[in-house]
């Protein structure tokens, strides 16, 4: 008595495998690699209704969500200087959910250091 046809337990392999590489969490666009001096911004804790630490820009004046913020820069107001990667992911927090806008774009941090 067979389990599977050899036909059907390949067709679900291959299916399998290309369902785990076309999802890419968090893809980082690793070419373009983004200097700013800027400041952390302390919006209030997600669990109350707050967006959590984020990044203000000072050139652009865009505001980010990083991801990977180390705790030693978690200071309201510290002026930083950053170099990042934009992500293709969206933060989305109370605070904007009433916006129409598309939500705060993630980051991921390479180097930060106080100003």
């Amino acid at each position: 008595m067979k389990l599977f046809n050899p036909l059907t337990f390949i067709c679900i392999l291959v299916l399998s495998l290309i369902i785990t590489f076309s999802f890419k969490k968090n893809s980082v666009d690793k070419t373009t690699l983004l200097n700013e001096d800027a400041t952390v911004i302390n919006t209030g804790s997600t669990a109350a209704d707050g967006c959590g630490w984020q990044i203000k820009t000072s050139g652009t004046d865009s505001i980010y969500s990083p991801l990977d913020l180390n705790a030693q820069y978690q200071v309201n107001n510290l002026k930083i200087h950053v170099s990042y990667h934009k992500l293709k992911t969206r933060f989305y927090c109370s605070q904007v959910a009433n916006d129409p806008g598309p939500g705060v774009a993630e980051i991921s941090i390479d180097s930060i250091k106080p100003r």
